[in-house]
């Protein structure tokens, strides 16, 4: 399994709270991707933290106390490791079922194109559903698998999931799990992309947010 680094550093002088995202998978279907903080992190003037993942995803259902939008915390449900599909092997596939007002998931034959994991529902929940979320988790700084984007499927759907090694570090005040602007965050924050562009290929970036507030990302092979 590929491993990848993200040494943040802190120059802004002040102490800072960071929040840290993974961008939201492609879904298939038309549905509106939310995007949630991964984990939270106070670093102190001139310091600085690691995130370290590595290419291992999680199937995700979960549920929201109201209508998705930013501010709403997700509740986490439960959630698989899934296999991406790969030449001429599929990707893991899960059916989705709610069982008194929980979402649950259990892997069947797998179906899922190539660079996805497939989530398929039944006729569970009421239209419009603005209860249950399907989508992505990643294991966090703590050990705990965490959403991290995700979407309000319809009935009788099956949605491929299709991950990508993109990454958002922010100033935030916000909390785990809580689903945030995407443009906001992309606009203020540091973007580190192992998927593509300068970082394609790469394993190891630094994130320094400077006195102005502002972000500079660089990549690197590795560490030394």
């Amino acid at each position: 399994m590929n491993r990848y680094t993200i040494e943040v550093e802190n120059q802004r002088g002040a102490n800072t709270n960071y929040a840290v995202m993974m961008d939201t998978p492609e879904f298939t279907g038309d549905q509106e991707p939310w995007l949630n903080v991964w984990y939270t992190m106070f670093i102190p003037f001139h310091g600085n933290f690691d995130v370290n993942t590595g290419d291992d995803f999680y199937a995700w259902v979960g549920t929201v106390p109201t209508s998705p939008a930013p501010g709403v915390i997700v509740s986490s449900g439960m959630s698989l490791l899934a296999r991406l599909g790969s030449e001429g092997v599929p990707g893991s596939t899960f059916e989705m079922q709610i069982i008194e007002s929980f979402p649950t998931i259990q892997e069947i034959e797998p179906s899922a194109t190539k660079g996805s994991y497939e989530v398929k529902t039944g006729t569970d929940f009421s239209i419009p559903n603005n209860t249950y979320l399907v989508g992505l988790a990643k294991v966090n700084h703590r050990g705990q698998v965490s959403p991290v984007g995700s979407v309000a499927p319809k009935n009788d759907q099956s949605i491929q999931v299709t991950p990508k090694m993109r990454f958002f570090v922010a100033e935030s005040q916000q909390v785990p799990g809580e689903i945030v602007d995407r443009s906001a965050v992309e606009r203020d924050g540091a973007v580190i992309d192992f998927s593509g562009g300068e970082g394609a290929g790469k394993f190891y970036a630094t994130v320094t947010q400077g006195e102005d507030g502002r972000f500079t990302v660089e990549y690197f092979d590795s560490p030394d």
